[in-house]
């Protein structure tokens, strides 16, 4: 290759170059400036917030958000003025309950109904419990009653206390100091997977490492995912021993 060549085909990969970084600052400068421009509008929807009112709102979050330490206290806030709360109507507090102790963690699920996890007797030596977490559920009957409840109240913002039963999420996780297990229940996507049994699934490495997992017709689902390569088969077996129905 002689050396005009060369200086072309330099050329030519410098050209791209700067094109794909003016593509991609130009990106970057459309997203900031839309992301500012939403900031803006935020900023100016709340001017039309009267102070009493955001006053009072701030209290009532303030007097949820120590309520919702309590385990078992979980509210749904309905909001007036959803531009103050990212555009949505409601939030909520107290639905995710996270534990360090397995002792904790069982008092808790003896409170609820449907399935829930337990520690399996067949765990691989030198594995100890770690952490847990329960997720209480954001969709049901509760949520048309909030809002309605909300509308007629008035209030700029109305909070109410949910009691709800079965958790649609549950998560157990254990490590013996290096590697990890994680047990997960979770509620079915009606448009997920279709597959019945256990199998495995098209999902990134890095997302669910090694897992597999099991659905059996109900409504959730149930995975094992672990950082280390345990046996497929000795996957299965812990999994159907750590989900209680």
């Amino acid at each position: 290759m002689n050396v005009a060549s060369k200086i072309a085909i330099a050329t030519l990969s410098s050209v791209l170059l700067l094109g794909s970084s003016a593509s991609f600052a130009a990106e970057a400068k459309s997203s900031k400036e839309a992301q500012q421009e939403a900031a803006k509008k935020a900023a100016e929807a709340a001017k039309s917030v009267p102070e009493a009112d955001k006053k009072f709102i701030e209290a009532e979050i303030n007097r949820v958000k120590e309520l919702s330490k309590k385990p078992g206290e979980s509210y749904v806030l309905y909001h007036k003025y959803p531009q103050l709360n990212s555009g949505l109507a409601l939030s909520y507090w107290g639905l995710t309950e996270e534990f360090s102790s397995y002792e904790d963690y069982l008092k808790r699920t003896s409170t609820l109904e449907g399935s829930i996890l337990k520690q399996p007797a067949n765990l691989p030596a030198g594995y100890k419990f770690l952490s847990a977490t329960i997720e209480g559920p954001t969709t049901g009957k509760f949520v048309d009653e909030v809002k309605a409840e909300g509308k007629k109240s008035g209030k700029p913002i109305y909070a109410k206390k949910i009691d709800w039963k079965e958790a649609v999420d549950i998560r157990l996780k254990y490590s013996n100091g290096k590697d990890t297990l994680t047990f997960s229940k979770y509620t079915k996507d009606p448009e997920g997977s279709k597959k019945q049994g256990f199998f495995n699934d098209n999902l990134p490495a890095n997302v669910y490492p090694k897992s597999v997992f099991w659905y059996d017709g109900g409504k959730y689902e149930y995975g094992i995912s672990t950082s280390t390569n345990i046996p497929r088969e000795k996957k299965i077996e812990m999994l159907k021993a750590a989900v209680k129905k």
